[in-house]
C-alpha cells in the first residue's frame, strides 16, 4: 500500500513537471533584438556652480535647457564635528522649507541662473578647518494652466 502511494505521488510530480516545461522553456528562450540608437534624457539639464571663498560656499544653479523653464530646490549637507559648529545658509529669493530643502521662489528660464545662495561655516576656535559642504539640486519643469504657471508641489513630483 505504501509503495502505491509513493509511486502515485512520484507520478503526479512528474506530470506536473512535464506540464510546466513548455511555459518555462518559452520564458527562458524569449528574446528581443533592437538596432539603432535613440538618446533618452531623464530629468532637466541644470548645473550647480560652486565657488568657495574663505569659509563661505557660493552656490548658483544654471538652467541649461533649450526651451523649458524650471523650478529649483537644493539641499545642503555637512558634517558637524569638533571644528565645524554650524553652517548658515541664506540668499535672495531662497527660502528654507520644513523638509530641509532650500526653495528658489522664481521660475528659472532657459539659459538663466538663480541668484546666489551662500553657505557660511561657523567654526570653533580661530583655525580654519577642513570642511566639506555638499550641495544637491533638484529641478522640475514648470507646468502651465491657462497660460499661468502652476505652483510647484514637490510632494507630488
Amino acid at each position: 500500500m505504501m509503495k502505491k502511494n509513493i509511486f502515485g505521488f512520484s507520478l503526479l510530480l512528474a506530470l506536473i513537471g512535464l506540464v510546466s516545461v513548455p511555459s518555462a522553456y518559452a520564458y527562458f528562450t524569449t528574446y528581443a533584438d533592437a538596432e539603432g540608437e535613440k538618446e533618452i534624457t531623464l530629468g532637466n539639464d541644470t548645473d550647480i556652480e560652486e565657488e568657495v571663498n574663505d569659509l563661505t560656499k557660493h552656490i548658483v544653479i544654471a538652467n541649461n535647457e533649450d526651451s523649458q523653464p524650471v523650478y529649483i530646490r537644493v539641499k545642503v549637507f555637512w558634517v558637524k564635528g569638533t571644528k565645524v559648529d554650524n553652517v548658515y545658509i541664506n540668499g535672495e529669493n531662497w527660502s528654507e522649507g520644513s523638509d530641509g530643502f532650500w526653495y528658489y521662489s522664481e521660475i528659472v528660464d532657459p539659459g538663466q541662473k538663480t541668484t546666489e545662495l551662500t553657505a557660511s561655516i561657523q567654526t570653533k576656535g580661530d583655525k580654519k578647518p577642513d570642511f566639506n559642504v555638499v550641495v544637491v539640486s533638484e529641478s522640475t519643469p514648470v507646468i502651465y494652466e491657462n497660460n499661468s504657471p502652476r505652483p510647484m508641489d514637490w510632494d507630488l513630483n
